[in-house]
C-alpha cells in the first residue's frame, strides 16, 4: 500500500509499505477511501521529530471502509 513516511527532520515522503495485519483482537483494517495529515502531523515533522524514525507512517484521520476485523 502507499502511505506518507516521515524520511527526517521537516522530510516526508510517499512510499510503498508492507499492508497490515491483524494483530490483536480488537484491530481493524479499513480501506481507505479519503485521508489528511493535521496539524499534530506537523508537530512530529520536526518538533517531536527524535520520537520518529526513517519510515514511520504518519497521518491519523483516515476514511474508509472495514475489510477485516479481530475477533
Amino acid at each position: 500500500m502507499k502511505a506518507l513516511t516521515w524520511q527526517g527532520t521537516d522530510k516526508v515522503s510517499v512510499e510503498t509499505v508492507d499492508d497490515p495485519t491483524i494483530q490483536e483482537p480488537t484491530d481493524a483494517i479499513i480501506e481507505v477511501t479519503s485521508s489528511g495529515v493535521c496539524g499534530s502531523d506537523l508537530h512530529l515533522m520536526s518538533v517531536l521529530a527524535p520520537y520518529m524514525n526513517e519510515g514511520d507512517i504518519m497521518g491519523h484521520e483516515p476514511m474508509g471502509r472495514v475489510v477485516e476485523a479481530g475477533s
